[in-house]
Formats: structure tokens, C-alpha cells, sequence
């Protein structure tokens, strides 16, 4: 039986860190040798999820993916896999093919000064907030962030099952938007707390303004850097990953947005939900960055989710999170003139804690496009009713995903979410268009984002292309989007049970692709 490891705090894991940064920053000066150090994580097993501590890790010599503890939980894992699902030999040689995109993520990561990629090809991420001395929970403007292992809030109905690997717990208390909360907005100072040179400002002194948008191809990292004018030294990759995603999922992967597609007499209104905000609550104003790059433009955002929910229902008076229960903005932004003037209105849903057009407030009110980051569509089963609604009234939805193994899976369980849902909604009188819609065949295209957060993920039982909002997805798009198709005479056939499918996704959930 493995020796029992004793659990770090988050507070352990910070500190660690904070050391870490330091011997990095005394190894940059002459004479030091950064090579030296290495900031990967320890591997666990894919098969039974135990640290490996002591000895080399096993990588399966088919995909280079893989890790094992032994022999033995590989060939256990061969057939069948935790939780029910697939077992190795099904994923094997997709994993082959997935891993062919590591270069692609690594080049990413390497053209920033401070893009290491460790010996496990993981990006110690906190260790770059630690180097610029960000890394903690409350006081640390827009890095804020609970620690912890899980990436997500875990939702009530989402039970994972019991796993040995190292877990590290939430910062007590955190709360994700906890500054919406006090009744001042963060600036540009106290929300990036870094060198000036180093910040992508919001506000410009006369004549620092970016170029308009429209006049230029900002298409990746390499052109939104110099766009804004800032150094690569700058860590704001780290974070502006959520405002650019969501830029290339309206514009590139839905498109129902451009730069170049309103003018000053010719404004667009655009309208977006935004469902499963989290950490993005921590850095509101870093929207306003879909203000600079979509000139002409009057943006409305609605923010919902778990986290939404639990900050409005604490909102005091005064508080900025009380104008939600106002029907308020929580944030506005206007881009400056030359920038083409555009608008940003962020609201928050806290009446409820999921989506749903029948709620009397969205009423009358479709949105332009739908937008969920990181998304986990068959990881969270509230994200079922999103994607049936999306198909029947074609509603323009698009996600991201951290890998792009877990993104085919989200796809391919599209069709049986559908099939599965079918009887019922035709038993409550759905019928004609509405069923056309939601049974049409569809694409779901699957790309990869060059406005993903730099590094690989630092799990330990995988080694594929696994980063922050790493690739997209388009659920459904327009009609000059979707392959137009006869009418089919019958429908996908429904699986026995959407708890088999869930189950059978869980292994990619949180602690593992997601």
C-alpha cells in the first residue's frame, strides 16, 4: 500500500512557490544558470490516479501521452478505464494524433521571455505570478484566485469519484468577484499591481491610444502585443486569455462580430450571454478590451453561473454587485474616440444559478451569440439545456475547451443529448421547425485558439495539448454557417441513459482533461 502523503495547504503551496520564483530570479543574474531548476510537477498514474514519487514514471511508448505508475496499471488500463469509460487502447491512437499539436503549444509558450517549459513540458504558471509577485487570493487585484487543484466550482449535482492524487483545498473564504462586494472598481494600477510598461492600459494619455482596429490584422499573441504596444515581458497573456477568447469565438469561430464590420454611421449592438463565469469575475474591467478591438461597436454582456449567483445574493448596499439586483450595469467602459467609441456594458444574472431563456428577465430577449470558456459541456450537466435551447431556436453558441480529446468528446455526446432529450420534448408539443432545428445534422467544429493562456497544464497522469481555453468549438452557428441539409426522416438513436454518458466523461472532467 502507498505510503499516505501528507496534504499541503494552499498557503504551503504559495510559499513554496514565492521561494521558487526567488531562486529563479537569483539564478537569472551573471553567473546563475536557470537551466538548472525545474518546476514540474509530480506525475501520478492515469490508471489509479497515485502519486509517483521515488521512481521514473512509465509513458506509454504508442501515444507519448499516458503516464503510469507500472506495468501492471497500464495493461489494467488497456481495456477498460476509471469510471467505466473507454479503456487505453481506445484513446491510444487518438492521443497519437493529439500530440502532434504540442509543438504548436509550446511555440506559443516560447515566445515570451518568460515561457519556461519544464522538463514534464508543463508551464509552472505560478511561478510567473510569484516572479511578478502575484500569486495569492484576496488583495491581488485581477490575479486573484482561490489556489487550490480544482480548476472549477464543483456543482452539486457533479459528484467526483474518490481519486488518490495529491488535492490541495480552495483558500478559505475565497470567493470568486469578492471585490464586487466593496463599492470601488479596480484601475488599471491596483487591478494588474505591475510595472507600467508592463500594463495594458484602459485609460490613455492623449496620443497612446492603439491603433483602430479595423486598421489592423490582430490575428494572435504576436499582433495583439504589438497592437497595444507592450513588451512580451509583460505576464498579460496570463489573463487577457478570457476577453480575447471570447473575441475569437464571436468573431472567428461564430462570426456575428468584426472589427471591420460597423463604422461610425453604421453602429452594431451586440448582445452576448456569457454562462460559467468564474475567475472571471475577479477581472470585469479586462472586458473592456472587446471594446478596443471591435470598434462602432455597443457591446451588452451578461455574465451567469454558480459564482454569479452566490456573489449577487451577498451584495450589500452600495456594494457594486447590488446594481445586478438593479438590473444595472456592474461595469461600463467607452473606448476612445479614435479607437471608434464603442461601449461596454457588463451585467450580472444572480436570480438564478443557470441559464434559461424562460426566466421572465431574458424574456424578449435572445442574445446575439452564446459563450462559455473552459466549458466542460458533458462535465456539467446543466450545459444539456443550454445546448438543446441553442439548436432549437439557432442560437449562435460557441465554447472553448482546455483539450482537444475532451472537445471530440463533447461532440460526439451532442447528437445523444439530443436523441435522448427528443421523446419528451416532442410528447410536450414541440414540432416543425423547432424539430428540424434541433435534429438537422450539424458541424462542431473543432480549432485551435491562438489567443489560448500560454503553458501546458500542469497535470500529471497526461501529456497531451491540455491549456485555458486551448482549443474552440462552435456548438451552432448561422445559417450561412451550417451545411444546409434535407430534412432527415429520422433522428440519432438515443442512448439508454444520459447518466452512462456523464459517467463515462467524468474521467475528463476537472482533474484531468476537462
Amino acid at each position: 500500500m502507498p505510503n499516505k502523503i501528507p496534504m499541503p495547504t494552499t498557503a504551503d503551496i504559495t510559499r513554496m512557490t514565492y521561494k521558487g520564483a526567488e531562486q529563479l530570479r537569483s539564478e537569472q543574474r551573471p553567473g546563475g544558470d536557470p537551466s538548472k531548476l525545474d518546476f514540474g510537477i509530480v506525475p501520478t498514474c492515469y490508471n489509479c490516479d497515485i502519486p509517483i514519487m521515488g521512481r521514473k514514471p512509465l509513458i506509454c511508448s504508442g501515444c507519448r501521452s499516458a503516464v503510469f505508475c507500472s506495468k501492471n496499471c497500464h495493461t489494467a488500463n488497456w481495456k477498460a478505464g476509471r469510471f467505466g469509460a473507454q479503456g487505453h487502447k481506445f484513446f491510444c491512437a487518438k492521443n497519437k494524433v493529439h500530440m502532434e499539436k504540442v509543438p504548436q503549444v509550446q511555440a506559443l509558450l516560447k515566445q515570451f521571455p518568460w515561457g519556461r517549459i519544464e522538463t514534464d513540458g508543463t508551464f509552472a504558471e505560478p511561478i510567473v505570478r510569484a516572479y511578478h509577485k502575484v500569486l495569492g487570493a484576496e488583495g491581488f487585484g485581477y490575479w486573484s484566485i482561490p489556489g487550490g487543484s480544482n480548476p472549477h466550482l464543483q456543482q452539486p449535482s457533479n459528484t467526483s469519484g474518490q481519486s488518490g492524487a495529491l488535492r490541495v483545498d480552495d483558500t478559505k473564504g475565497f470567493e470568486h468577484g469578492y471585490m464586487l462586494l466593496s463599492n470601488k472598481l479596480l484601475t488599471d494600477e491596483t487591478g494588474w499591481k505591475l510595472e507600467k510598461r508592463l500594463i495594458p492600459r484602459l485609460v490613455f494619455e492623449l496620443g497612446t491610444e492603439p491603433e483602430l482596429a479595423s486598421n489592423v490584422d490582430i490575428v494572435d499573441w504576436d499582433s495583439w502585443y504589438k497592437w497595444r504596444n507592450i513588451p512580451k515581458e509583460s505576464p498579460a497573456a496570463l489573463l487577457l486569455h478570457y476577453p480575447l477568447t471570447v473575441y475569437q469565438l464571436l468573431v472567428n469561430v461564430l462570426q456575428v462580430a468584426g472589427p471591420k464590420r460597423s463604422s461610425p454611421e453604421s453602429r452594431q449592438a451586440l448582445n452576448v450571454h456569457y454562462i460559467g463565469a468564474e475567475v472571471e469575475l475577479n477581472m470585469l474591467p479586462l472586458f473592456s478590451e472587446l471594446a478596443l478591438l471591435l470598434p462602432h461597436t455597443d457591446i451588452k454582456m451578461t455574465f451567469f453561473g454558480i459564482a454569479v449567483h452566490s456573489i449577487v445574493s451577498k451584495a450589500k448596499k452600495n456594494s457594486i454587485a447590488v446594481r445586478a439586483k438593479q438590473n444595472e450595469p456592474v461595469y461600463t467602459y467607452t473606448s476612445p474616440a479614435s479607437c471608434g467609441a464603442s461601449t461596454l456594458s457588463l451585467f450580472l444574472h444572480g436570480d438564478h444559478e443557470n441559464w434559461d431563456p424562460r426566466l421572465p428577465l431574458l424574456l424578449g430577449s435572445k442574445p446575439d451569440a452564446i459563450v462559455g470558456l473552459n466549458a466542460g459541456l458533458t462535465s456539467y450537466p446543466a450545459w444539456q439545456f443550454v445546448i438543446l435551447c441553442c439548436h432549437t431556436d439557432n442560437t449562435p453558441f460557441a465554447v472553448s475547451e482546455y483539450a482537444e480529446q475532451s472537445a471530440e468528446l463533447q461532440r460526439d455526446a451532442i447528437p445523444q443529448i439530443i436523441a435522448h432529450a427528443l421523446p419528451r420534448l416532442q410528447s410536450a408539443g414541440m414540432h416543425g421547425s423547432e424539430i428540424y432545428n434541433l435534429t438537422r445534422p450539424r458541424e462542431y467544429p473543432i480549432e485551435f485558439n491562438p489567443f489560448q493562456r500560454p503553458g501546458q497544464r500542469n497535470l500529471g497522469s497526461v501529456r497531451l495539448p491540455n491549456v485555458p481555453n486551448g482549443f474552440t468549438m462552435r456548438v451552432v452557428g448561422g445559417d450561412e454557417q451550417e451545411m444546409i441539409h434535407p430534412v432527415s426522416a429520422g433522428v440519432p438513436v438515443p442512448v439508454p441513459d444520459m447518466s452512462e454518458l456523464l459517467q463515462k466523461t467524468e474521467q475528463f472532467s476537472l482533474n484531468r482533461l476537462d
